[in-house]
C-alpha cells in the first residue's frame, strides 16, 4: 500500500516542477516579466498569469493554478509518508 503512496508522491513532485517549467517558459516566450529567482515558489507562477500585460489565457492560469495544487498535494504525501516511517 505504501508503494502507491511512494508513487503518487513522485508524480505530484514531477507534475508540479515540469508544470513550473513549462509555465515559466511559455510565460518568458510569450513576454512577460517574470523573476526567475521567483519561479519556484508556490503561487508566483499562478500570480504573474493573473496579472500578465500582456494577458494570457485562462488555460495557462489554470494550469499554473494545477501546478499548486500538486505542490500541496505532494507536501500533505510527504508528510504522510514521513509518518509511516517511524
Amino acid at each position: 500500500m505504501s508503494t502507491v503512496f511512494i508513487v503518487a508522491f513522485g508524480l505530484t513532485v514531477l507534475y508540479a516542477v515540469l508544470g513550473n517549467v513549462v509555465v515559466y517558459w511559455i510565460l518568458v516566450r510569450r513576454r512577460v516579466a517574470v523573476r526567475f529567482f521567483w519561479s519556484g515558489t508556490p503561487g508566483y507562477l499562478y500570480r504573474v498569469c493573473a496579472q500578465a500585460n500582456p494577458p494570457v489565457g485562462i488555460h495557462l492560469r489554470r494550469f499554473a493554478y494545477s501546478t499548486n495544487v500538486a505542490f500541496l498535494v505532494a507536501v500533505a504525501l510527504g508528510i504522510f509518508l514521513a509518518g509511516l516511517t517511524h
